[in-house]
């Protein structure tokens, strides 16, 4: 088997970008070679990098990182036939981790790939029971395109080379496996391939990310703002929590819960008036 081309973008990913390369160099069955970009880590993450693959790191200036432009320039620097995405801070969970990955693409059942993300062992209770649902294989069935993730993934370069990843705003996986998808692509997931990576995010870190989200999926989905709607959604989950945490002795975490879905769908539906906001209009002018 043709090594792999790995490719790890990090910016201030420690402590979990030591542990990422460590796994990383115990992976076995399947060869690869590394490339690394880093976006102005000082935590300790470059040094870390440049220590386990002083050879191929490319660096960029934090200001210039936009997620799509980074991944399409890195990508342009493999020459393998399947290229392979891990970020930093997704540790693999054992030494089968990639060859499980790409086995699906090598074997000639898939095109691309997406791993497994299991929670951390800090995890907040809403953290593990959104993984729990979110990556669920019942859900994640190959004709579901609702879903990609370059946390973990893999894929044939060839796909790459028809459909380039789009240069501007968030969600950019999700958009390129849609596109993707629409010429044919085959999508696997593969829950066998396990990463460890989660997020306690704070209540103004998810404003800000929903936010994007919302834009991204008004673009992706034509998804419009509607606010019954999203209150509605925001109701079904919060109830959906309460009884989950009620289920599983969590009843404490409720007020944290509440806040966190309210402050989601609230920063998701102003993402999503933003990019109306924003569309042009298809108004004829009147002469």
């Amino acid at each position: 088997m043709d090594p792999v081309a790995v490719i790890m973008r990090s910016k201030d990913e420690m402590p979990h970008a030591r542990r990422a390369l460590e796994m990383l160099r115990r992976q076995r069955g399947c060869p690869f070679v590394l490339f690394n970009v880093d976006s102005g880590s000082t935590d300790g993450t470059l040094e870390a990098i440049l220590e386990a693959n002083p050879e191929r790191v490319t660096r960029i200036r934090p200001e210039d990182y936009v997620p799509g432009r980074v991944l399409n320039l890195m990508v342009g620097k493999t020459t393998g036939d399947i290229v392979v995405f891990l970020n930093a801070d997704a540790v693999p969970c054992d030494e089968d981790w990639l060859v499980r990955l790409v086995g699906p693409i090598v074997r000639g059942e898939a095109d691309a790939t997406c791993s497994r993300q299991e929670p951390r062992a800090d995890a907040t209770f809403l953290v593990r029971f959104d993984h729990a649902r979110t990556f669920n294989p019942k859900w994640l069935t190959p004709d579901n395109d609702a879903f990609f993730s370059a946390v973990s993934c893999a894929f044939r370069r060839a796909l790459w080379e028809k459909q380039r990843f789009r240069e501007e705003g968030i969600a950019e996986d999700l958009e390129w496996s849609r596109r993707c998808r629409g010429d044919g692509a085959r999508f696997v997931y593969v829950p066998e391939s396990r990463v460890e990576h989660s997020h306690n995010y704070s209540t103004e870190q998810i404003r800000r990310r929903e936010f994007g989200h919302g834009q991204a999926y008004a673009h992706i989905f034509g998804h419009r703002p509607g606010w019954l709607r999203q209150a509605a959604r925001c109701l079904k989950e919060i109830v959906r929590d309460a009884l989950e945490a009620a289920r599983t002795g969590h009843l404490r975490t409720v007020p944290a819960n509440v806040a966190f879905r309210l402050a989601y769908h609230s920063a998701h539906y102003r993402g999503l008036r933003e990019a109306q906001r924003r569309r042009p209009s298809k108004e004829v002018p009147r002469g």
